[in-house]
């Protein structure tokens, strides 16, 4: 072959492989064309529709192809260097970690079709699906970004996701993309013989993929056809939204600023209507941290005396010395909660607050328990229920091992690292069954599907879920746009209303169709009014979870265990 159009193939493949991490990009925030999505993948599905013989001829390295993913990665979550310093290593590493997932599909897919005889409708998807499935599932999982994640304004096919999940979405996107890919390569009627195709396999996949979009739309319209009818009086929730940016520094105003900021939101929020039956703050928006001392731990005598006094009834000459450690234990305790009481007496309502929990204990090395928390309290100021965040972000809220050797936060921006809690909180406010998550854990398929199904067993709950955020670390980035879409998911993939308070946005209402009822704006203040009505149908997602999307991991296990007994090479993916 002549070497000049070898040359220029290669150059060929590689601007494919550079285009298609252009076009996968502008389908995200902050370009966020999401109709593109359709047709996005097609760069990256012309390699993988060359002939065997085009590919051998003139492969694209799997280290170039990593690089496109990596200038992808880097567009397309830019906003994990705006919190700090690390958090810009941070962003070139994961970026680098995730840019493995564009050759890993290219592979994975090309194999199924010149190896296993797939056509190329059902080969990219199947590899697609793999590859998100597994980015959900490694490394305590990132799921932002997923091709599926542009479709959520189209109500229709959104629906779908109470049966696949979000990943079952991107298929169907993948499939679409891949019978035009097809089509266009028909058309095109190549010369070189690069992408040879009967007529009949393009018609056939243009019917595949029209089918499947069209039963996914007819399902969609089913499920929003037979929602729930709107039975009782609805849970009126005042969400709060702040608008505050936030730093890894140390500032002590901050206390009484962040206090007075969200404080008069609230009182204006209530002003001139009646009293909701739920106000939700945003993630660590109290900035007085509550505290709980283990009764293993031993009070030193100076802080008993000065805590309990020298006279009256809990003095320490009228206590045994059990009773004066666990008197000055819920004395600390009580003192810590008080202020966070008042305030809910004077706003006359349910009240879920963020803030953060020490716990001093001698069952781990560095003697504190740090926990992220959401308090419920009643319009009396009684602790109704509390949950910490089960799900801590792997090296953004903690780091592994350094519960065992604190002397790891040393080197880390992080002052200490996160205890992950254990229980939900089951609650109710007003007849209605309330539970909480905090921040990233609504990007977290498993967690909200584990959430509810422990939620289900235990009150046949929830009715709505209450996330609290903090979203000031990203300046109102895209990051917003993506963490509000990951919300809407589990909405529809769980059936439950969710309603977010976020720290610089988005504060929205989402119902249990996945509809975005409201939205705060970008990096400012405001108060929602949500008036939330149940839903609470059974999905077979609650039933079998990743189960079709783990069918495709499956396949990409068996192709390259397939692979490896035949002992092929890797180099030359595409």
């Amino acid at each position: 072959m002549n070497s000049s159009l070898v040359a220029w193939r290669s150059a060929t493949g590689r601007l494919a492989a550079l285009a298609g991490a252009v076009t996968m990009f502008l389908i995200q925030p902050p370009v966020d064309w999401w109709l593109l999505a359709w047709l996005a993948p097609l760069p990256w599905l012309w390699l993988v529709a060359r002939s065997p013989a085009a590919a051998a001829a003139a492969p694209v390295s799997w280290k170039f192809l990593w690089l496109a993913g990596w200038l992808h990665w880097l567009a397309t979550i830019h906003w994990l260097r705006l919190p700090h310093l690390a958090t810009s290593i941070g962003w070139l590493l994961l970026s680098a970690y995730l840019a493995c997932y564009l050759p890993l599909f290219l592979w994975l897919a090309r194999r199924l079709v010149s190896r296993w005889g797939w056509p190329l409708v059902a080969a990219a998807p199947v590899a697609w699906m793999a590859c998100e499935q597994l980015r959900g599932w490694l490394l305590g999982g990132f799921t932002f970004g997923r091709l599926g994640h542009t479709q959520w304004r189209w109500t229709e096919l959104l629906q779908l996701a109470d049966i696949a999940g979000a990943v079952g979405l991107s298929g169907v996107v993948m499939l679409v993309a891949a019978a035009v890919t097809g089509l266009v390569l028909q058309c095109l009627d190549a010369k070189d013989g690069s992408c040879v195709r009967s007529r009949r396999s393009v018609i056939w996949s243009l019917l595949a993929a029209a089918s499947v979009l069209l039963a996914a739309v007819v399902y969609g319209r089913w499920r929003l056809a037979t929602a729930p009818v709107p039975v009782g009086k609805p849970l009126d929730v005042l969400l709060v939204q702040g608008s505050i940016d936030t730093e890894l520094k140390h500032d002590p105003t901050a206390v009484t600023d962040v206090t007075r900021h969200y404080d008069e939101l609230t009182r204006a929020g209530l002003a001139g209507g009646p009293r909701p039956d739920l106000i939700v703050w945003p993630e660590t928006m109290w900035r007085v941290g509550l505290l709980e001392i283990d009764p293993a731990e031993q009070l030193p005598e100076s802080l008993i005396a000065t805590m309990l006094g020298e006279t009256g009834p809990d003095s320490p000459a009228m206590l045994t010395a059990a009773q004066q450690q666990a008197r000055c234990r819920a004395l600390l305790a009580a003192e810590r909660l008080e202020p966070l009481a008042t305030y809910a007496r004077s706003y006359g309502s349910h009240w879920l607050v963020g803030v953060d929990k020490q716990r001093v204990t001698p069952r781990v090395a560095a003697g504190v328990e740090n926990f992220n928390m959401a308090v419920l309290l009643d319009a009396e100021g009684q602790l109704v229920g509390e949950y910490a965040k089960m799900y801590p972000v792997l090296f953004g809220e903690y780091v592994p091992l350094a519960d065992r050797f604190p002397w790891l936060y040393k080197l880390t921006p992080l002052p200490a690292g996160l205890t992950a809690g254990r229980q939900p909180l089951l609650a109710t406010v007003a007849g209605r069954r309330l539970t909480a998550t905090i921040c990233y854990e609504t990007a977290l398929p498993r967690a909200i599907r584990s959430l509810v199904r422990q939620c289900r067993r235990a009150d046949g709950g929830p009715d709505l879920i209450a996330n609290l955020t903090n979203d000031g670390w990203f300046w109102g980035s895209s990051e917003l746009d993506m963490h509000l879409t990951a919300a809407i998911f589990r909405a529809v993939e769980v059936r439950t209303p969710i309603v977010i308070a976020a720290n610089t946005g988005f504060s929205a209402s989402i119902d249990g169709c996945g509809r975005l009822l409201a939205r705060g704006p970008r990096r400012a203040t405001a108060t929602l009014r949500a008036a939330v009505q149940p839903d609470g149908r059974p999905t077979l997602w609650l039933s079998w979870g990743s189960l079709l999307p783990g069918i495709c991991v499956g396949i990409g296990v068996a192709v390259t265990l397939e692979a490896w007994v035949r002992r092929d090479s890797l180099r030359g993916v595409a």
